[in-house]
This record gives C-alpha cells, structure tokens and sequence, in this order.
C-alpha cells in the first residue's frame, strides 16, 4: 500500500511537470481503497482534480503510515505475549516431566497387576493364608479371608475354611468390589473395615449414603442385603 502510494506520488510529479491540458476524465479514483490513476489518466485530469487527488494520496499515506505504526504496535505485543508464553512452557518443563515418570511408573504397575494371576491351582500342603501370603496373590497371609468369600459356595461344605484339596481351582479377587452382600453379624463399620472395601472403619458414612435409598438406619442392616461401595 505505501509503496503504491510513493509511486503514484512520484508519478504525480513527473506528469505535472511534462503535461498540459489534457481532456477531463469521469472515473474518480479512491487512494483509501487502494485505487490509483494510471498515468494516462493522469494526464487527462484537471488542475482542480489533481490537486484533490493529490490532497487524497497524503491523507491515504497519512493513514497508511499510522495503520503500519498500529500494526508494529500490536506485532510487539504479540511477540511479547509469545515470549512470555514461551518462558511459562519452558517453566511447566520439568514438571511435565516429573509427570511423565509417574505415569510411566504407574503404566508399569498396571501392568504387573493386569499380569497377576486371578485363578490359583491348590498344590499340596496349601492353606488359604499360605495361598494369600504369596507375591503373585496378596503377599499378605492376612487377606486370606477374601480369597475365602471368593470362593465361599466350594469352601462352604467343609468345617475347617483351610480344608482345601489338591487341584482346585480357586478365584483370586483383583478387583475393588462396587457391592457387598452383608454377612450375619456384621455393621457398616466392620464392612468399612475390610481392606478391600475401604480399609477404614470409620469411613462407613461412605457406604451409608450411597444406600440412603434402602438404608433409614445406619444400625439396621440385613444379612443377604447388597450394598453399593462407592468409589
């Protein structure tokens, strides 16, 4: 734009100063909308049109020049907003990082557990605790007592909930249960409690709102009733 305008300009000179009277043309030209004479039309105009023409291509470089100085205005802003940018990304840097370790660690936990074995064959000499104290079960003898609720409808028949035969195929829970069928004796409490349920007893008032449909009573459960575990 500028450039076309320095041209016309100096063609204005150069035309003013070789031409005489010329005939007059109709066409008006709009240097603000980047439309210019051609120096045969030049030529044709009057001393009053050109003398508007040229108050016209000032006013239009007088514009231009501001829209650039505007523009240069807003590219440094820009440049500066980019840098700035640039540093809070470069500064994020070693926490994404951090980030992709923990991910990347966690990645590999879930694969050792999507690997761990959700069926166990019961060899000879193994009793639930023992079976429950292994590194590919529970490695905790303790949690013996799930693989037990797992698998209550085969251990049932047997007095002894170690009683357990070569070559049976037992179920080892790995997900965290969404329900819970209630147990004679038991409260939301001692639910709460079991480790693969919440592990804390006193986060009972979990289970007793995700109930309140069926539940009035916090103390008034049933043996055979299922309850939702929230997670």
């Amino acid at each position: 734009m500028l450039r076309k305008l320095f041209v016309a300009m100096v063609l204005l000179v150069a035309v003013a100063l070789v031409t005489g009277c010329a005939p007059a043309i109709t066409r008006t030209a709009d240097p603000s909308e980047g439309d210019f004479y051609t120096e045969e039309e030049y030529q044709k105009l009057k001393k009053d049109q050109r003398e508007a023409y040229c108050a016209d291509l000032l006013t239009a470089y007088g514009e231009a020049q501001d829209c650039v100085e505007s523009t240069g205005s807003d590219l440094s802003r820009e440049r500066t907003a980019i840098s700035d940018l640039e540093n809070a990304v470069a500064g994020l840097n070693p926490q994404l990082m951090g980030l992709r370790s923990e991910v990347n660690a966690l990645q590999g936990q879930i694969s050792y557990f999507e690997g761990l074995p959700r069926m166990y064959m019961v060899d000879k000499g193994d009793f639930l605790s023992k079976i429950s104290g292994m590194e590919e079960v529970y490695a905790d003898p303790l949690k013996w007592k799930r693989i037990y609720r797992a698998n209550k409808d085969a251990i049932d028949g047997f007095a002894d909930p170690n009683l357990i035969y070569p070559d049976w195929e037992l179920t080892i829970p790995r997900d965290w249960p969404h329900s819970y069928m209630v147990k004679e004796g038991e409260n939301l409490w001692m639910i709460a409690r079991r480790w693969e349920i919440y592990g804390e007893g006193r986060m009972w008032t979990e289970i007793f709102e995700a109930n309140s449909n069926v539940l009035s009573d916090p103390n008034m459960i049933r043996p055979g009733q299922t309850l939702t575990i929230p997670r």
